[in-house]
């Protein structure tokens, strides 16, 4: 990360300290507890899918991806940035010298940040087109979605989301460039693939209502597809409620770095985007039965393990 970028991030963190303390703390309190949240979450939901027999093969890749981005976000990105915001905090207070913060550590932070909010980011996007073709080809799905093509995906979907973590970090002069229009373009694909889902989807349940004479093999495939698609239109509509935000706060905080409550702005939005993490999974349990089961049983065996030990 360049030492002028790391300089400015470093000094909005130390004039947030002096100025608005109870807010930096409160960010640092939330970060650790949803850290854990979104850990322990995405580790019964990684554990349900991995058991779940009834989600299509590719579906469950797709979501495995999303959930193991959730996990290391959580685990590695929201954890970290709670420790070293608590760290600033703490010596910034006490009047210590922050300088050693620049530029390695605030470095990596923000890398991981990238790459996994990236990861999480390009994941939602490629199950929105996902669900979009499986809505669209119908018993054709499986001959063209292979595994094999699927893995292809989501390696590429994480070599992506490694490259842009490193130009934020190596070539900070296009960073912000580079994350604005990463986020816009992503906002107008999920948008268009849903809403072309939403009247596929439609379009199929009229077809359905009007043709009894359909094959009882193709209705339940089309029944099916339609309930996947619904239950991804969740998955987006927490990822948008999450990500939206970042855009324009990010812009307003761009415009005047020395605005405190712009970099307020700019520090909820970031967290909301790690709340994203915590709140994946919750969807996942919610909409699939057999998830929500496994997950359950899960939890029921922990506690009973713990009255067992007491």
């Amino acid at each position: 990360m360049a030492e002028q970028f790391c300089t400015r991030l470093l000094d909005s963190y130390i004039q947030l300290v002096h100025h608005r303390r109870s807010s930096l703390l409160a960010f640092c309190v939330l970060n650790f507890v949803f850290s854990v949240v979104a850990t322990l979450e995405n580790l019964l939901v990684i554990r349900a899918l991995m058991k779940a027999s009834t989600i299509p093969a590719t579906v469950k890749k797709l979501f495995l991806s999303l959930a193991f981005s959730d996990l290391a976000v959580g685990l590695c990105s929201q954890l970290m940035t709670a420790i070293i915001n608590a760290s600033i905090l703490k010596m910034a207070s006490s009047g210590n010298n922050t300088a050693f913060f620049c530029p390695t550590v605030l470095g990596v932070q923000n890398y991981f940040i990238h790459l996994l909010a990236s990861a999480s980011f390009l994941n939602v996007i490629v199950i929105a087109f996902d669900r979009l073709l499986a809505v669209s080809l119908h018993l054709r799905y499986q001959e063209l979605i292979t595994p094999k093509r699927v893995n292809i995906a989501l390696v590429s979907l994480w070599l992506i989301s490694c490259i842009t973590g490193f130009i934020f970090v190596f070539l900070p002069t296009s960073n912000e460039i580079v994350a604005a229009v990463i986020l816009l373009i992503g906002y107008v694909l999920t948008t268009v693939a849903y809403v072309r889902i939403y009247k596929v989807v439609k379009y199929h349940q009229n077809q359905i209502c009007r043709q009894n004479q359909l094959q009882n093999a193709q209705t339940r495939e089309v029944l099916r597809q339609r309930k996947s698609a619904y239950n991804v239109i969740f998955v987006y509509l927490v990822f948008l409620a999450c990500y939206l935000p970042h855009l324009p706060s990010r812009i307003l905080y761009l415009t005047n770095t020395s605005e405190i409550s712009f970099f307020v702005a700019y520090y909820a939005s970031l967290f909301l985007i790690f709340l994203n993490s915590s709140l994946n999974p919750l969807v996942y349990c919610w909409r699939y039965r057999e998830i929500r089961q496994s997950v359950k049983s899960t939890v029921k065996k922990l506690f009973h393990m713990n009255e067992n030990v007491t």
